[in-house]
């Protein structure tokens, strides 16, 4: 769902000068779906690199906020993964098996969201918080 809905932004986002912030986050969107592919599939889970449905849900999400202006919008996208943040950082601290694969989505919600939040303060440091991510993963 992350990759369409980044993806709809990034080709359709009416604001262009923030093209290098969709695209950023949706490159972690790819890293972490590789890395999380990489590690289910030995382990049995199928991990599909296209689901209609989720595809449906991720262009549904783009759509009811692709006309928000940028302050609009990261103030809505705080409050949308807020509760996902806490709960993927709770789930990694509680793990008591496949820490690494917990961490690292716990690591992916922790990015994005620091991100957000320092685009909602008018940090000039936020794309920095997804190259750290970017670079700790690659």
């Amino acid at each position: 769902m992350a990759l369409v809905f980044f993806t709809t932004f990034v080709e359709q986002y009416s604001d262009h000068s923030h093209n290098n912030k969709w695209q950023t986050l949706l490159d972690i969107e790819v890293i972490t779906a590789k890395k999380l592919k990489t590690a289910l599939v030995p382990l049995g889970i199928q991990c599909p690199d296209y689901d209609v449905e989720m595809a449906q849900k991720g262009i549904a999400d783009a759509n009811k906020w692709l006309h928000l202006p940028w302050p609009t919008l990261i103030n809505t996208m705080v409050s949308w993964v807020a509760p996902y943040q806490q709960r993927y950082q709770q789930q990694a601290d509680n793990a008591q098996q496949h820490q690494d694969l917990f961490a690292l989505v716990a690591d992916h919600e922790n990015a994005i969201y620091d991100f957000l939040l320092a685009e909602q303060a008018g940090s000039a440091e936020s794309l920095q918080i997804l190259q750290r991510f970017i670079n700790k993963h690659s």
